[in-house]
């Protein structure tokens, strides 16, 4: 796999949470990875958020997601700030999104801490993830977020 630049990091699977592993729980989920194809179009809907912080989603692939038709090398939505609804194209060759939960507790971003995590739900088009900030004391409804595939691909413009 080539390994685009500044995503070094970032694997082919999904990785599971260590810190809840430690506690009984296989299920939590610290960095989703989803099969996807190039220029296709997926829609994240925030449902809901339960938390004083800032709560947010972090996304890349290794070329571009294009929202509102700018192209990002990796976007970070925000429950305050973003719309309800925002429809991503992922550009991609490796046909690769990455996603993970991330925060603001005042201090700047946050995100990939040992008690944080997604719940995944498989829905008919899609997934829910429930997300966790910090803290094993958790309902995992810190922010509540639909991923759903569109069934289109998107436009083709120039780049």
């Amino acid at each position: 796999m080539r390994t685009p630049r500044g995503k070094e990091y970032l694997p082919n699977e999904r990785i599971y949470s260590s810190g809840f592993a430690e506690q009984g729980r296989s299920d939590v989920v610290l960095i989703e990875v989803i099969s996807v194809a190039d220029r296709e179009v997926l829609k994240l809907v925030f449902e809901s958020t339960n938390s004083p912080w800032r709560q947010g989603v972090w996304l890349a692939t290794d070329q571009v997601v294009v929202i509102n038709n700018v192209k990002c090398p990796s976007a970070e939505l925000w429950y305050d700030t973003a719309p309800r609804e925002v429809l991503i194209q992922c550009r991609t060759e490796e046909n690769i999104l990455w996603l993970y939960n991330i925060w603001d507790a005042g201090n700047g971003r946050q995100s990939q801490a040992w008690t944080s995590g997604m719940l995944v739900e498989e829905l008919a088009n899609g997934w829910r993830y429930r997300c966790n900030d910090i803290g094993f004391d958790t309902n995992f409804d810190k922010l509540v977020f639909r991923l759903e595939r569109t069934g289109r691909p998107g436009k083709r413009s120039a780049g």
